[in-house]
């Protein structure tokens, strides 16, 4: 028999982030699903057929449950209220990104988790990935030099169902808040905080209140300086998803997206490939080869639950805390804030 405290944990909203985390939590032991809070439809219906206690809010999910913490994986637009209902009853939170849909209301969350002794996890869950790792400690090791730049492209075409739900065609779900934001989030891991943007943007595509392309600036507080093209609405093979095979519903093509450049070296990302001179070279006359990287493969969202376990038992601090997150929304914001305005926006 196992003497493994069993961590008994709620989700809040089974979209698609939703089932994700379920898919996580199924491979893990010495965790336990009490229950869904969900009132559509759709989970009505997937809660019957997978067998899942179905809750019509928190307060009934705990009536009858011992309940250690819970997942917020709604949109945006309620992740604040609902995680200061479960922070109110003592529960510690995994929220998904991005924390909130505003500054203002990530620092909310951070007064209630203070105010109520809770901790609180924010679903970036790429940190946990090896390959993010290895470049943070390439970059760290100065292996490609002193790093000057930095260039990522994310272009994929949503289809049209994706786009039913009224809230997927406002700014809060546009590709800024809801795919490049991961992208800054590892970009101010592995480099550093971001110091200024600026950026244009245009919903020539859909006409959405959301933005349909998005080109961003990226100044560094280092000195480091980037760019990003980001579109929902777009063919092609580049993005973190199809390079990495994240996404289990999108195709696995293995083509770096992000491009890394270095006085001494440049990395293609996140399959890892290096660029250097051969023997020592300095200059572009000298002969340049490649070397790829091997690093383990993981599924993120199972180191991510593994963590937030952790952080219940109180064995470690969130590896992406709430004032952390509301930097990395802070850059996001800014961003349409710059395309809107036209203007460059410090941080």
């Amino acid at each position: 028999m196992s003497n493994k405290k069993i961590i008994n944990i709620g989700i809040i909203g089974i979209g698609t982030i939703g089932k994700r985390h379920l898919m996580a939590i199924d491979q893990i032991d010495d965790i336990n699903l009490v229950g869904i809070v969900d009132l559509s439809e759709p989970a009505q219906k997937f809660c019957i057929d997978k067998n899942i206690p179905l809750f019509k809010n928190l307060n009934h999910l705990l009536q009858n449950n011992r309940v250690d913490g819970v997942i917020i994986s709604t949109p945006t637009i309620s992740h604040c209220e609902n995680a200061i209902s479960a922070m109110e009853l003592g529960l510690d939170i995994l929220i998904e990104k991005p924390i909130a849909a505003t500054t203002i209301e990530a620092q909310e969350i951070t007064k209630t988790a203070i105010k109520n002794k809770c901790k609180v996890l924010v679903g970036h869950q790429r940190r946990f990935y090896p390959l993010v790792l290895k470049t943070k400690e390439i970059v760290k090791n100065e292996e490609l030099g002193k790093v000057v730049g930095l260039s990522g492209l994310w272009a994929l075409r949503k289809d049209k169902d994706y786009f039913i739900p009224g809230w997927r065609k406002e700014v809060t779900a546009g590709p800024v808040i809801t795919n490049l934001i991961h992208d800054i989030d590892y970009l101010r891991f592995i480099f550093g905080d971001i110091g200024e943007v600026s950026a244009f943007s245009s919903n020539i595509v859909n006409n959405f209140n959301k933005e349909d392309i998005v080109t961003a600036n990226l100044k560094f507080k280092n000195g480091i300086l980037g760019n990003f093209l980001i579109t929902d609405s777009g063919t092609s093979p580049w993005s973190w998803e199809t390079a990495t095979g994240e996404n289990i519903h999108l195709p696995n093509l293995i083509e770096n997206n992000l491009r890394i450049v270095g006085t001494k070296g440049s990395l293609e990302f996140p399959n890892l490939k290096i660029w250097k001179y051969k023997n020592n070279g300095e200059n572009w006359m000298d002969e340049i080869y490649s070397q790829d990287f091997t690093v383990s493969n993981i599924d993120p969202y199972i180191s991510q639950i593994n963590h937030f376990k952790d952080v219940i038992n109180r064995k470690v601090e969130p590896v992406t805390s709430s004032e952390d997150a509301e930097l990395t929304l802070k850059v996001a914001l800014s961003i349409l804030d710059s395309a809107v305005n036209k203007k460059s926006i410090s941080i």
